[in-house]
């Protein structure tokens, strides 16, 4: 009993933290944005911002459910890490009307996430 009550109490912080993570990921895009059109960035530079912004927001996801959790931290910060990705996933998905992309570059954006908040999980 006492374990079902565990996992009702985490759904609302699990949805606000990942409510957290898009906003440092729209803040940290509109950074992006406004240097692109301020400093005529080039594409390599910018692919890179957007990693960095992956790693960043994920990290952050984990840390704070690792915080939060208290137990299982890693595995924690893999579920916000995962959950991030399918959003983003079903989102592209969503507005393209398909996958749209390479699959390496799926397979790296997801491997991304799940390392990063997994890490952000373990350092919590």
């Amino acid at each position: 009993m006492e374990r079902q009550a565990r996992k009702e109490s985490m759904l609302i912080p699990v949805m606000v933290i990942l409510v957290t993570m898009y906003v440092i990921s729209g803040i940290l895009l509109l950074l992006l944005a406004f240097l692109m059109y301020r400093m005529d960035l080039a594409e390599p530079v910018v692919n890179g911002a957007i990693i960095a912004i992956y790693i960043i927001a994920g990290f952050f996801g984990g840390f704070l459910m690792g915080k939060r959790a208290g137990v299982k931290k890693y595995l924690w910060g893999l579920l916000m890490g995962a959950l991030y990705y399918g959003v983003l996933l079903l989102v592209g998905v969503v507005l393209h009307q398909g996958l749209n992309g390479e699959p390496v570059h799926l397979l790296s954006t997801m491997v991304l996430c799940l390392l990063s908040a997994t890490a952000g999980g373990m350092i919590s």
